[in-house]
């Protein structure tokens, strides 16, 4: 069920509420001095500091929510939604960055800072990682069984197991980091060297619950279809004994075998099957299903003839220039002389002969060599100018 976080922080005093909620949202930042001014204002922080809810880490100047406060409000707004891996992620690139930043300094004082800071992250690790298998698990048997909508379970069944996945590909980068950074190999340092042991450790277990809970989701797949299909059989049966009831209980029989004339002509008896029959021979149910217009008809492949386009050629390209030098040495008027040019050994389709008349009509460069005015004509459909060549030089 979906908790809103609004109401849920009203549990909370006033004046510590929005700057709880704010911490809450930004739990993943890092969260300096310059930016928790924007969240709360200081007596607030300093009310939340004081009950334990915001640690402040005096060395880094950094403020973070208290890890059992995270937890909490984690567990009651589901803010992590179950089988998402994102804070691990989050917890993963804390470490990385701690540990370039033990690399970086020599100072041994501030380099053991980022080493506090690895540990802190590892304890988080270590005391969630756990936890978060378990909800994972419970969430896949509580989606499997809550309701009864197949689309509903099948959808839920394929988020978890997208988010179980992920998860998982979590834990393995955070396996291979505690067993190949260099950080690990040569520090020394008890505390570090006791959660790296103890976190390989967890790493196993919850590779073994995730192929667990791999398992089960697919066999709450399997069961899903099964379901799916023993209940399309049920309601196909179900229409066919309505049908068959209807048939018994009327006089339809009656009258689809005694009646006469056209309006009884077409009218064809369903089956007369009985019920105990359909048990002992279930070729016969799936005869009749067919029959009725149920049961799933196998359909033969039909061929597809599929014809291959046609490319016309490309049409050749028409200087106009080289058309009106041949125009002018000849005694045709120009539409009756397009009207017999060819081009690549083919004659002036009716559009480029049309195309051709007024592009060298309206050409400005030959404007002066028409004797105007023109008389007109009328041929094939088409009225036009009459054009004659005039002996005048070329422009």
């Amino acid at each position: 069920m979906a908790v809103s976080k609004d109401n849920f922080f009203r549990i909370f005093q006033s004046d510590l509420r929005e700057g709880l909620q704010r911490f809450f949202e930004n739990r993943n930042v890092r969260i300096s001095e310059e930016i928790v001014e924007e969240l709360v204002d200081r007596p607030s922080l300093a009310k939340l500091i004081a009950f334990d809810f915001i640690e402040h880490d005096s060395e880094t100047s950094e403020y973070r929510l208290d890890d059992r406060v995270e937890r909490f409000l984690d567990e009651m707004l589901g803010a992590v939604e179950i089988a998402q891996a994102d804070w691990l992620i989050s917890l993963i690139d804390e470490i990385r960055r701690s540990i370039e930043g033990y690399h970086k300094l020599s100072d041994t004082a501030k380099a053991a800072v980022f080493s506090r800071k690895v540990c802190r992250s590892l304890r988080g690790c270590k005391g969630r990682i756990l936890r978060h298998l378990e909800e994972i698990q419970s969430a896949v048997d509580y989606d499997y069984r809550a309701g009864s909508d197949y689309e509903v379970k099948l959808l839920n069944l394929q988020w978890h197991l997208e988010r179980a996945e992920s998860y998982g590909r979590a834990i393995e980068e955070l396996n291979k980091l505690l067993r190949n950074d260099a950080f690990f190999q040569i520090h020394r340092d008890t505390e570090i060297l006791s959660l790296r042991r103890g976190l390989i450790l967890r790493c196993a277990q919850v590779g073994d619950g995730l192929t667990d809970i791999y398992q089960r989701i697919a066999e709450y797949l399997n069961r899903v279809l099964r379901d799916y299909d023993r209940a399309r059989k049920l309601i196909r049966l179900c229409a066919m004994i309505d049908r068959h009831e209807h048939f018994t209980s009327t006089n339809l029989e009656e009258v689809s075998t005694a009646a006469a004339g056209p309006w009884f002509s077409e009218i064809q008896v369903r089956t007369t099957i009985s019920p105990s029959v359909t048990d002992r021979y279930p070729e016969i149910l799936a005869r009749a299903l067919m029959k009725v217009g149920v049961g799933e008809r196998q359909l033969k492949a039909r061929q597809v003839e599929i014809e291959e386009p046609v490319f016309e050629e490309d049409s050749p390209i028409i200087d106009w220039t080289n058309v009106y030098k041949t125009f002018v040495e000849q005694e045709k008027d120009l539409f009756t002389f397009l009207g017999t040019t060819s081009i690549g050994g083919k004659l002036l389709s009716e559009e480029e002969r049309v195309d051709g008349y007024c592009s060298i009509l309206s050409d400005e460069k030959w404007a002066l060599t028409w004797d105007r005015p023109f008389e007109m004509n009328f041929e094939g459909g088409w009225e036009y100018a009459l054009v004659f060549p005039r002996a005048t030089k070329i422009i």
